[in-house]
């Protein structure tokens, strides 16, 4: 499609909220243009009902909305606020691994990549240890692709029931502010402007989505890497110093979001097609991060690559994701507990390997490894 059809309109297209219908981004010189030019495509594309909170986050909104917003938030989600964190992180690290090390095995995504980063994003958020698994089912019902109105039901009822407890955590955190980002989203002000009700709501949702999903599909994809390819982790062991360029070429080859949608504000032409008002656009970052005019051999992993930055993983322009941090010092902390501890990864003899059946999120739902037990982490 990238090479015949790298822009064209697919009819039966169906977005989980109901459209039918949209344009198929396939190519990175459209891809990216679809993503920076904010005058012609619209981030609006989640319709804001009542029951669907996620019409109401950062990344459903447009300027001038979003400059406010994401100033807001950036007060907040930033390395000198997240980086506290590090050592707690770190402790989680070696909680999770430890029991499972006598094994020699484990299923990757359940008890590791799904696990840590939903105890970080509820730690950070401020959420009691004792109510992480409930969040983390209702998480899992919102980001699972929706097929049929049961479903989409499903989801909407999950996102109603998070809302309802984060609103109650929210006011909470009013009378009685601790140091975690709800209580520092509270705070934030820009030229004396605070976040409303509905946009700190939609916020703390979108924060929790982004920071668990985006975390545990990278984990579970470079675990997967990993397996496939054990010279580039026998390469990390001896050169840590490689991490962001190992990282970096995992995101191209597997982009925890697959892909991106906008909305055309006008009428307009894109690779001579001819785009109205309206029309809805699903950018395949996947398919853009593998465009052979800007990566050569693209389905070759190679970490040495010199134009990571032209990858479109964490989109691009003024959505360009802020939770690049978070996700990166996560990663780093467990890639260096992990690999202190196992050695010798390998994908189970005879195992069913399980990718998440969605057109959202790269990665995996079961992912069965077997390891050798090695020293204690320092």
């Amino acid at each position: 499609m990238r090479a015949e059809n790298p822009v064209v309109y697919d009819p039966e297209f169906v977005f989980y909220y109901g459209v039918k219908g949209a344009w198929q981004i396939f190519s990175h010189k459209e891809a990216k243009q679809v993503l920076g030019d904010y005058h012609s495509f619209s981030n609006l594309f989640i319709p804001n009902l009542g029951q669907n909170i996620m019409g109401r986050n950062l990344n459903q909104s447009d300027p001038p909305d979003h400059k406010k917003l994401r100033s807001l938030v950036a007060k907040v989600f930033v390395p000198s606020v997240i980086s506290r964190h590090a050592e707690w992180i770190r402790q989680q690290c070696e909680e999770i691994i430890e029991p499972l090390l006598e094994k020699g095995e484990m299923d990757f995504i359940h008890d590791f990549a799904i696990a840590l980063p939903n105890r970080v994003i509820a730690q950070l958020l401020g959420i009691p240890a004792e109510d992480h698994a409930q969040v983390h089912s209702w998480v899992t019902t919102i980001v699972t692709n929706v097929k049929t109105m049961e479903e989409m039901q499903a989801s909407f009822a999950a996102q109603q029931q998070i809302a309802n407890y984060l609103d109650k955590m929210i006011e909470m955190r009013r009378e009685e502010p601790k140091d975690d980002l709800i209580s520092h989203l509270l705070a934030s002000e820009v030229n004396g402007e605070r976040l409303n009700n509905e946009d700190l709501l939609g916020t703390v949702v979108g924060m929790f989505l982004a920071g668990f999903e985006t975390t545990s599909s990278l984990l579970g994809n470079i675990a997967y890497t990993f397996c496939h390819h054990p010279e580039v982790l026998d390469h990390y062991l001896e050169h840590p110093e490689d991490f962001d360029n190992i990282i970096n070429e995992v995101l191209r080859v597997l982009p925890s979001a697959k892909s991106m949608t906008r909305v055309a504000k006008h009428d307009l032409e894109l690779r001579g097609q001819q785009i109205k008002k309206g029309d809805y656009l699903n950018i395949w970052l996947i398919s853009a991060n593998h465009d052979p005019e800007v990566f050569p051999e693209p389905d070759k992993f190679d970490f040495r690559r010199p134009n990571h930055s032209d990858s479109l993983s964490f989109g691009h322009g003024i959505h360009y994701c802020f939770g690049v941090p978070l996700a990166k010092m996560e990663t780093e902390i467990a890639l260096k507990v992990v690999f202190s501890r196992i050695r010798k990864l390998r994908i189970k003899e005879g195992a069913r390997i399980e990718m998440t059946p969605s057109t959202i999120i790269t990665g995996f739902t079961r992912l069965p490894v077997t390891f050798s037990a090695v020293g204690v982490y320092q």
